[in-house]
């Protein structure tokens, strides 16, 4: 009896670990790639942009503005008086 009672703590214990390295460990992966979503996001704005435009050079200044506030975002750690004060300029 008391061998089946350790062995259901340690089996709880090695659970609930699991749960909690796994649970969390999408996090990390999420900022990688963030930097890699949004360029990619840039990019496909910038190929609708040329599509609707004559002007190639407008939707140039465009992607780079939008690389840049995607850069200066990876740069800075958000947080919400960062993000409450930033201003989001509309592609």
């Amino acid at each position: 009896m008391k061998q089946l009672r350790i062995f259901f703590i340690i089996s709880c214990f090695v659970m609930a670990v699991y749960f909690l390295i796994f649970s969390f460990s999408g996090i990390s992966i999420a900022k990688q790639t963030s930097l890699k979503d949004c360029i990619s996001n840039c990019s496909q704005k910038q190929q609708i942009c040329s599509n609707i435009n004559a002007d190639k050079r407008i939707c140039e200044v465009e992607f780079k503005s939008c690389v840049d506030t995607c850069k200066s975002e990876k740069e800075s750690p958000s947080s919400p008086q960062q993000e409450s004060s930033s201003t989001m300029k509309p592609m």
